[in-house]
């Protein structure tokens, strides 16, 4: 479970600055579209399924 705990957060940060990458490479030319196709939406899911795993653990420790 210690690996989760150190693993997790880490991912999260590592693939949340790959989403600000992509954010601000559709801003500056949207024709290349990077955040319309099904890459990007399922690198937004995983994103997304991660964040919530490491904060219902941040909230599940806190409780305790």
């Amino acid at each position: 479970m210690k690996f989760f705990k150190f693993i997790l957060p880490h991912l999260a940060i590592a693939m949340l600055l790959g989403l600000i990458v992509l954010m601000i490479l559709d801003g500056r030319n949207p024709l290349m579209n990077f955040l319309t196709g099904s890459a990007a939406k399922t690198y937004m899911l995983i994103m997304c399924v991660i964040c919530i795993t490491v904060i219902a653990g941040y909230v599940r420790e806190n409780n305790k």
